[in-house]
Formats: C-alpha cells, sequence, structure tokens
C-alpha cells in the first residue's frame, strides 16, 4: 500500500510575544492500546457508537483548506458523554470532563486515507477562547493510533492560529503566530501503512526558500552527526536589521534515554549569501541547562528584539519554552539568553533568565492556588562595565480557587507588579 506524506509548513508573522504556552498530549499507538478494561456488553455498545459516529460523519475529498477558526465555526451538534467515550477523546485531552475547562467536540469530517484504519477530522472547543481541529487514525476497533492538531485559533489576546491545506499525499499547514518577527517551521511526516504518524523531518526557519539547505551546510560545517541532532528543535532567523546575517541554532543530542534528553547547544551567524559560519558559539549539556525530562523542552526559538546593549553593540536572544503534562502540578517557563558578537565568535551575556513562570497545585475539581509571572526587559541609557542596565519589570498574578458551601468553584486574583535591574559584571548581566 502507498504510503501517505504529510508535509507541514508552519509560518508564523509578528504583532506579540508568546506563542501558546501549551499543547495536548499527542497519543501514540503504544499509549492507545492501555485501555481500561470493560465488561462485554459495554465494549460491544462502545463498538456500536463508535461506528455509528464514524458513519455518521461526512467524507471530504482533498484538496482544500481547512481554516477551522471562531469566524466560521459553528457552535451546534455536540458530541454527548457516551459519544466523547467512544471517540476515547479522554485520552487526547485528560481535562475534557473538568468543570474548570469546559471542552466540547463536535464531527468535522472523515478522509478515505485507508481501508484498515478510520481518519476522521473532529473539532474540539476549549473553554471560551480556543478550538482546534485535530486528525485522529482510528484502527477498525475504535482504539486511536496516532493523532496531530490540523489547525487552531484563539480569541483571548490572538496570538496564534493554525490552517492547513490537505491533498491527497500531503497536508501543508500555515501557523500564524504573534511573536516578534517573522519565524517559519518546516516539519515532515508521513502516515505509515499501520495509521502511525511517523516524524521524517523539522526545522524552524524564519524565511520560505532554501532554508534547509542553509541548515544542512550549517550541520556539515559544524561536522556534526546528522542522527545526533534534534531536528525538531532545530530553528533559523534571518536578522531584520541585516538581510545577510542568519542566526541558525543546532540542539545536539548528548544523551537520551526513553523520554529524556540532554542537549549540546550549537548557536552560529552564517552569511546568508555564501552559507558560511561566521561566528560560532557552543556549549555542553553539562552547562546549558537544555534538559528536557519531566519537565519537557517544548520550543527554542530566537528572539531579534532591539536588545542594544551598547552604543554599537546589538545583542539577539534565544528563548526556550518548557512545560510539564502534570494535572495536579502544571508548570511553565520560558526563559531567554542573550549573545553578542565577539571578533569570530559569540558571547553569552544572559543566562536563562525567565521572562515567563507558570504554576500551580489544585485537586484538579476546583480547590488550587496558581502563580502567573510575566518579566518584560527594557534596556535603559545607564551604563555598567560598559552595557546598559536592563530593566526588568515583572507583572505577578496570584489566583486561588475554592469551592463553596454550595460546591460553587470561587475565584480571587490579585497581581502586583516588581522592577528590578539587571546589571553587567563584565561577563554577564546578574540582579
Amino acid at each position: 500500500m502507498k504510503k501517505i506524506y504529510i508535509l507541514i509548513l508552519f509560518t508564523c508573522f509578528a504583532c506579540s510575544q508568546k506563542p501558546k504556552e501549551k499543547k495536548e498530549p499527542i497519543v501514540k499507538a503504544e499509549d492507545a492500546a492501555n485501555v481500561e478494561g470493560t465488561s462485554d456488553s459495554a465494549k460491544a455498545h462502545t463498538t456500536v457508537n463508535f461506528n455509528n459516529i464514524i458513519d455518521a460523519i461526512k467524507t471530504k475529498s482533498p484538496p482544500f483548506i481547512d481554516s477551522t477558526n471562531f469566524d466560521n465555526f459553528d457552535a451546534k451538534q455536540y458530541y454527548d458523554k457516551e459519544e466523547i467515550r467512544a471517540l476515547k477523546l479522554e485520552k487526547l485531552y485528560p481535562s475534557f470532563h473538568e468543570n474548570t475547562h469546559n471542552y466540547k467536540a463536535k464531527a468535522s469530517y472523515k478522509l478515505d486515507f485507508s481501508k484498515d484504519f478510520h481518519t476522521v477530522v473532529l473539532i474540539v472547543l476549549k473553554g471560551e477562547h480556543e478550538l482546534e481541529s485535530v486528525l485522529i487514525n482510528y484502527d477498525l476497533n475504535g482504539k486511536i493510533i496516532d493523532s496531530k492538531v490540523i489547525s487552531y485559533d484563539e480569541i483571548a489576546e490572538g496570538m496564534f492560529k493554525i490552517e492547513s491545506r490537505i491533498e491527497e499525499d500531503k497536508l501543508t499547514i500555515n501557523s500564524i503566530a504573534d511573536l516578534e518577527e517573522i519565524s517559519t517551521t518546516i516539519e515532515m511526516f508521513k502516515i505509515d501503512d499501520d495509521g502511525t504518524i511517523k516524524p521524517i523531518a523539522s526545522v524552524n526557519t524564519n524565511t520560505q526558500s532554501n532554508d534547509i539547505s542553509l541548515i544542512d551546510n550549517v550541520i556539515q560545517q559544524l561536522n556534526l552527526n546528522k542522527s545526533k541532532i534534534k531536528e525538531d528543535l532545530i530553528v533559523s532567523k534571518v536578522q531584520p536589521h541585516n538581510s545577510n546575517e542568519t542566526i541558525v541554532v543546532i540542539p545536539e543530542i548528548a544523551i537520551e534515554e526513553d523520554d529524556m534528553f540532554e542537549l549540546n547547544s550549537h548557536i552560529v551567524l552564517v552569511n546568508t549569501t555564501t552559507k558560511k559560519i561566521t561566528h560560532n558559539y557552543f556549549e555542553s549539556y553539562k552547562t546549558n541547562d537544555w534538559l528536557s525530562d519531566a519537565v519537557a523542552i517544548e520550543e527554542i526559538s530566537i528572539d531579534t528584539a532591539p536588545y542594544l546593549v551598547s552604543e554599537d553593540s546589538r545583542a539577539f536572544g534565544i528563548r526556550m519554552y518548557r512545560y510539564n503534562r502534570s494535572q495536579p502540578n502544571p508548570y511553565s517557563n520560558k526563559t531567554i539568553s542573550l549573545f553578542v558578537k565577539s571578533e569570530n565568535s559569540l558571547t553569552k551575556i544572559l543566562k536563562n533568565y525567565d521572562v515567563m513562570v507558570n504554576g500551580g497545585e489544585w485537586d484538579t475539581n476546583c480547590d488550587g492556588e496558581f502563580r502567573d509571572i510575566k518579566n518584560t526587559l527594557i534596556m535603559t541609557n545607564k551604563k555598567t562595565n560598559g552595557y546598559f542596565d536592563i530593566l526588568v519589570k515583572s507583572i505577578v498574578i496570584e489566583i486561588k480557587n475554592k469551592e463553596d458551601e454550595i460546591g460553587e468553584c470561587q475565584t480571587t486574583k490579585d497581581s502586583s507588579t516588581d522592577i528590578k535591574t539587571l546589571k553587567y559584571n563584565g561577563s554577564i548581566y546578574k540582579n
């Protein structure tokens, strides 16, 4: 049987600062197999429900654009709890039935990719402000094989959006985010004969032409083994003030065990025309804190905001976004490191500074406390050891949820602002 290849192209452009901060977990075949046992009668009931649901979904034939968003979303005909259970959506969205999340789901369409498994696209409304289309492959007995989010929209802050073009043998996804500058992620997947979605390659970049060849050229110049590179975290971006200079980040796998990995960091400046490395920075996993474990590395991005650290020196930032999947103890954070040119190398002048921290503890029903911190870096005109001081404006939001006497969840929220100053000590910025 011919394999189905999915090419995913993410194109992001600027307005605000942060991408969506958390992705729902993607269920793989081995996870879907661990479904809790049920009685024979219950299994029969679930099977009937699943087949009836699939049969009722309309089939769409490629090519077409999936641009599901709040403007064209029809808020009718949601699935009930039994249908949600039959579709096993709790496996994709563990918080689906929690009152604080208020998730809903409905059919969108199905695709005739294979006779050996079902491919359906469902629309999931995540509270009042987010919705997404998720493509799910089920086996013929209704177990989830694999899944992928193919469109997304949110109206709370308008920072992130995904649209996709579906064709007979590929899927092209445009992801638009309100970041500091335009960046692009290219991901390649194939849907195998068994319905699993397998990654082939992934490149994050801000341009749309010969970026893959540029990345390959950089990897060759660094004499790296391509099989030891975390390709889904590679990122590159052209300097907005110098189109002939591209920043490239290559994460090299140093240690990998199960779901844990540690990365060496290669950060380089490349001549966009010649593709030759002009400035190089390397840091070992032993000191760079590029560890993905219980708190997983989700994204690396390049920040080219005008960090003017002196009259004739401009820094750029490398941001890293991490999160965990713990329901009772959610946590995520984003850090930034700043780099400046130094002859034919790069120097790190700010290391892994938190620009966003979200965390909390709750009973997964109502009672709990959460703390959100957002730090904004502001360049000043006062110098210390030759570099301008950096003002850090912190906004801290404390949220407390408590169930009252009649069982309703009550929320209190307090916010405060703090100002700190980072000063350059001759080698790095410190509080």
